[in-house]
């Protein structure tokens, strides 16, 4: 760990979350994953091994710990890990309102999807379940075909096989554009108009379904002038 030998509270803070990684693996713990693999899902291009080392870092410094269950460990936030949230929470308005332009490399499938899963508000979906089949024309095989089955007891729940539930709705778009409608940067009439996102099925549900994937950071104001990246 990197100290920079200031009483400062910000210097000292920032000796255990400026670690890089540091920060994505509180986030996935913020999110309720507890497992090894499952965090290890959120942050893919962490090394298990560093992954492993970090962990072990804040469990060190008290901000996580460790048990097993069922002989199988399991990581949880400690009271001094949640109190992070609003500040990742905040980061996080910040950098959509002042780091808009996304590059090719942060468009991901899979990191979309869990996005989706875990911060998909429960009030705005359906009472009756329904499933939307989602199709990314630019994803590669075996990423390319997502199923989510969204309901306001449930959820969202996100399937990369088919779960046997009949469609409907089937979404046809590519990996940046979704991104952008779910973190607010398109708005939805623009990607439907522009048939950036094309909808087919039920219509009350084709209609609805705009209002059903909101992301938690469209409400945030966007800068005029965001910071060149």
């Amino acid at each position: 760990m990197k100290r920079y030998h200031q009483y400062c509270p910000v210097a000292r803070a920032a000796e255990i979350l400026a670690e890089r990684w540091t920060l994505l693996v509180v986030r996935e713990l913020l999110d309720g994953e507890a497992r090894f693999n499952a965090i290890q899902r959120g942050v893919p291009r962490m090394s298990p091994s560093l992954l492993a080392t970090r962990l072990r870092e804040l469990q060190r410094t008290g901000i996580v710990e460790r048990r097993l269950v069922d002989g199988e460990p399991r990581y949880r936030l400690t009271e001094a890990g949640r109190e992070l949230e609003p500040v990742l929470r905040q980061m996080g308005a910040w950098g959509v309102r002042w780091m808009q332009n996304l590059r090719p490399d942060e468009f991901d499938p899979v990191l979309l999807m869990l996005d989706i899963r875990r911060n998909a508000s429960p009030d705005r979906l359906p009472e009756k379940a329904a499933t939307v089949q989602v199709l990314f024309r630019d994803a590669p095989s075996g990423s390319d075909r997502w199923w989510l089955v969204l309901s306001r007891a449930g959820g969202a729940e996100v399937c990369d096989v088919d779960p046997g539930h009949p469609v409907t709705v089937w979404l046809d778009t590519d990996v940046p554009t979704l991104t952008r409608v779910w973190t607010g940067d398109l708005p939805w009439p623009t990607a439907l108009r522009d048939e950036a996102v094309r909808l087919h099925g039920d219509r009350p549900a084709c209609r609805a379904l705009p209002e059903w994937l909101v992301g938690p950071f469209t409400p945030v104001p966007r800068a005029e002038n965001p910071l060149p990246r």
